[in-house]
This record gives structure tokens, C-alpha cells and sequence, in this order.
């Protein structure tokens, strides 16, 4: 029986069969014929690429590594194919992979890491000097993986002693990676979902600077497992984008697309789980504006998916826009609000959304629910007032051009309305602008870094190099004052963050 068990364990490894703790790749694959010649099979698996999960987007910069640095014959058809199996076990699970998505796009992200506690501060100073923490975060790792990336760094850098002077780095570096082992592990490879994202779907987003938008788009299975998409943006602006373009899902559940809109090619990032498709697309530098939006099938069960605006205040009449799927006809008396004394002054089906004009006749912050006759609930914030704005981001880093392969990255500002106590309420469309932040006698750094719109959208305007004319010679960088004002009810509100503009990201990432 043992003898029989074993032979048949041993045909199918040869036949490249999935079995558990069988190699995740058979022979005919595309990362055996490419990764074999360097990783050898150990135990079933191809070493070092069955020790490490990572995001669809570090993988791409693994494989482009390999061929740059170790001569990996690879071409760009054989680099999709290649990037799509690794991740259909290599992969995070969409929940990792949602904790580092800010890096998921190539769009001057505005997130500010900031180390929780002393063990992560001991983890900033020895890695994120150099890496982002979103990066190192984007790994799961076995511990012998984590150790191995030590050895790595010494010899991609020898001089990183001599750099990182003020610490020990060899010791202390083997500490964080031993810690990393530990919140960071391996534990199992990833399991990809059936999973088809082919279809109508109905959109609904938000792109800050621009506003809210609905549209549709249409998913269709193209060759090679990629998609094609194609669809079309409605702003309430009365604006609107024709998008068209290609899509890859990695890991059944990781989707990334290239699209035009308007001809402009656009990059998007999207989790796809649960049967609904949530993420980003951002244009191309300068603008870098990025969109968020949620798709839900167009053929799913009548329900609401959005109300705007998203709060109501004290006695203001509000028209709330309600959007959906498969919506009823309704009247005033079809609106329920469960938490809060609203009242419903008319309310109809228009086209595929429903338009109500309601009344907030309480006085307390509270969170209340809308419900459509005998459909989902949705949230709704009732307040009193407007306590305060705030602008995000709080700090907007901004850079310069720095030639054709550095464009200038602009920052997108928005303000966003608080109740009393910081209970978050909503965007709202103040006006922006820049005022100097002084810092040094004669500061002159507003004279030369622009202006930004009033929707709050900053593009620099400078070339990286020096201005004559500036004092010392500088470039066209500094730090200013973004004000924010806005009016409502009789009320004026203000806010303040910062702009810094700086040189362009010459090492844009260290790969």
C-alpha cells in the first residue's frame, strides 16, 4: 500500500498535478521554463518563488528585475503570461493587499507613513529610509525568504554600512527582518477563486477637484486571459468620459486595466471580490487625478447603492440623489428614515435614479437610515451645523519637471465638513488658494511656484533647475499655504494645509 502511495504521489509530481504541498507550477508552465535555470526545484517547490507572496504589482517589478539584472529571456507577451501564473498562488489575499492599495498606482500617492510605537520606529529607521513601508508591506515571506533579503542588500549596495553609519544596520537589520518574519509570514500559498468579471456593470464614483459621476461599462472576455472594457463616465457636471481599454485579473481577485479616457491613458487598480468591483483609475502626470468608483452588476437584485449628498443638516432643504439598480417607481410616502426626524417633501423615480427633497427637522449628530419600500437601508448623516473644514491632504507634496522620463506630479486638495466632535460629514466645493508660508526673511517661494485652480487641483509649473533670478539661485521648489474657504447657510468656514514642492523623484523606486 505505502509503495503504491508513493509511486502514485511520484507520477503525479512528474505529471505537474496540484496535490498538498505539491509544486504550485507544473513543467509546461511558463515560471518553471523561465525560473528553473536560477531556482532550483527543493522539496517539490521552486525555490524563493514559493517562499514569497506579493502584490501583482511587485511581482511585475520582480520579473522586470530578473531580466534587467540576470539576462531572463523574456518577452512582453511571455511577461504577461508569466506575471498572471505566478500570481495565481504567489498573490496577497485581497485583504493584505488592500492594506498597501495606496501603492497599487503609479500616482504620486499623498499617503503619510508614520511608525506606530517603538518597535515599528526601530523598522522606519532601519528600512523606510530607503523603501516605502507600503513596499516591504506588499511581502509575505517565510523566515528564511526575510533573512536572505539582508544578504541581498549587500550585494545590490556593499557601501550600505558605510551610509546607514549612525546604526548597526547588519545587526539591526537582522532583527526587524526576523520581526517581519513574524507579522509579515508566508504562511500559505494563495488559492485563486473561479472568479469572471465579464459583464454590464453599473458605476458609481467619485473623482475629487471634479465630482461625482455614474456610468457604465461593459467587461468582455478577450484572448490570452485578459478582458477588454469599455464604458462611459457622467459627471454631475455635465461632463462626461468615453473609456476603452484592456484588463488583466491576477489571483482572481486582483484586476488591474489600461484605458483611454477621452484618449487620455489612464491606470486602474480594482479588488474584485464578493461579486463587486472597488478601486481606482489615475491619469498619466502632470494632473495624476485619481478616481475613485465602486461596480455593481447591472443585472444584480433591485437595491440602493449611493445617496448624495451623504449628510443632511438642521433644517436645510436637501435634494438627495439616490442610484441603483433596478429602482421603483416611488412617492414621498415610499422614503423611510429610521434614527432621525427627516422629512420627505416629495420624492420620484427620474430615469434610473430616484430624486427626493427632504428636511432635517432634529438637532442631534446622529447616523440614520433611508430605506426605499422594502429595499437595503443606506446611511445617512444627520447634524446640526457645520462645525469645521479640513483640507486633505494635510501636507501635499508636489514635483517639479525633471525631463521627459520625470514629469511634474501635481496634488489634487479637498476640503471635507466636520461636525462637532470630528464626525466626518462629506466633501464639500470650497474655493482654494496659496498664500506664502514664511520661513525665512524675504521668502519669495509663492512668486515662484504658481498658482492653484479653485477646485483645488496644484500643477506645478517650473523646470527643475536654477532660476537666476531667485535669491541663492534656486529652483522653482518651496513650501506654501493652501486656504481653503466655504460658505453655507450664512456661515463662512476655513482651512488650512500645506504645499511642498520639490525636486523631481529621480530614484522613483528602488526596484
Amino acid at each position: 500500500m505505502r509503495k503504491t502511495l508513493f509511486t502514485l504521489l511520484g507520477m503525479l509530481l512528474l505529471l505537474g498535478t496540484a496535490v498538498p504541498g505539491a509544486m504550485a507550477f507544473s513543467k509546461e508552465s511558463l515560471v518553471y521554463q523561465k525560473c528553473t535555470g536560477c531556482h532550483a526545484v527543493k522539496d517539490g517547490k521552486i525555490s524563493r518563488v514559493e517562499e514569497i507572496r506579493a502584490t501583482p504589482d511587485e511581482w511585475g517589478v520582480i520579473i522586470d528585475r530578473m531580466a534587467r539584472l540576470y539576462d531572463m529571456d523574456l518577452n512582453a507577451s511571455e511577461r504577461k503570461v508569466l506575471l498572471k501564473e505566478v500570481c495565481e498562488t504567489q498573490i496577497l489575499s485581497p485583504e493584505e493587499l488592500d492594506k498597501v492599495s495606496y501603492l497599487n498606482l503609479n500616482n504620486n500617492p499623498q499617503t503619510v507613513e508614520i511608525p506606530q510605537g517603538e518597535q515599528e520606529g526601530q523598522f522606519f529607521a532601519t528600512c523606510v529610509r530607503c523603501h516605502s513601508a507600503g513596499k516591504i508591506k506588499s511581502y509575505r515571506m517565510t523566515e528564511s525568504a526575510w533573512a536572505k533579503v539582508r544578504d541581498f542588500h549587500y550585494y545590490m549596495d556593499p557601501a550600505i554600512d558605510g551610509q546607514m553609519r549612525e546604526m548597526k544596520w547588519y545587526e539591526e537589520s537582522a532583527a526587524i527582518l526576523a520581526s517581519l518574519a513574524k507579522s509579515l509570514p508566508y504562511d500559505k500559498p494563495w488559492v485563486a477563486p473561479q472568479a469572471d468579471p465579464a459583464g454590464s456593470w453599473i458605476v458609481l464614483g467619485n473623482e475629487p477637484g471634479k465630482g461625482n459621476y455614474r456610468g457604465q461599462a461593459s467587461i468582455k472576455a478577450g484572448q490570452n486571459d485578459s478582458y477588454t472594457v469599455e464604458g462611459v463616465l457622467n459627471f454631475d457636471d455635465g461632463t462626461s468620459e468615453h473609456f476603452q481599454g484592456e484588463a488583466v485579473l491576477y489571483g482572481g481577485h486582483a484586476l488591474r486595466t489600461e484605458t483611454r479616457h477621452n484618449n487620455f491613458v489612464t491606470l486602474g487598480a480594482y479588488s474584485f471580490t464578493e461579486g463587486i468591483i472597488k478601486g481606482q483609475h489615475h491619469f498619466p502626470a502632470p494632473d495624476f487625478r485619481t478616481s475613485t468608483s465602486t461596480w455593481y452588476p447591472a443585472d444584480g437584485p433591485a437595491r440602493v447603492l449611493k445617496v448624495t449628498p451623504s449628510f443632511l443638516l438642521a433644517g436645510e432643504t436637501t435634494t438627495l440623489t439616490l442610484e441603483g439598480v433596478k429602482l421603483p417607481e416611488i412617492k414621498a410616502g415610499d422614503l423611510k428614515f429610521d434614527g432621525g426626524n427627516v422629512k420627505v417633501l416629495e420624492a420620484s423615480r427620474n430615469g434610473e435614479t430616484i430624486v427626493a427633497k427632504v428636511v432635517y427637522q432634529g438637532k442631534d449628530a446622529v447616523q440614520a437610515s433611508l430605506k426605499v419600500k422594502s429595499l437595503n437601508a443606506m446611511p445617512v448623516t444627520l447634524a446640526d451645523q457645520i462645525d469645521h473644514i479640513k483640507i486633505t491632504p494635510e501636507l501635499g507634496r508636489a514635483r517639479v519637471y525633471g525631463g521627459i522620463h520625470f514629469p511634474a506630479e501635481g496634488v489634487q486638495f479637498e476640503a471635507v465638513a466636520y461636525a462637532a466632535d470630528d464626525l466626518v460629514l462629506g466633501a464639500v466645493p470650497a474655493s482654494f488658494k496659496l498664500s506664502e508660508f514664511v520661513t525665512r526673511e524675504g521668502d519669495d517661494d509663492l512668486t515662484w511656484l504658481g498658482g492653484i485652480g479653485k477646485n483645488g487641483t496644484y500643477i506645478p509649473t517650473s523646470d527643475y533647475g536654477q532660476i537666476i533670478a531667485r535669491e541663492y539661485k534656486t529652483e522653482g521648489t518651496g513650501l506654501v499655504t493652501v486656504a481653503a474657504e466655504y460658505e453655507r447657510a450664512g456661515r463662512q468656514y476655513a482651512a488650512e494645509a500645506m504645499l511642498a514642492v520639490v525636486p523631481p523623484d529621480y530614484v522613483p523606486r528602488i526596484k
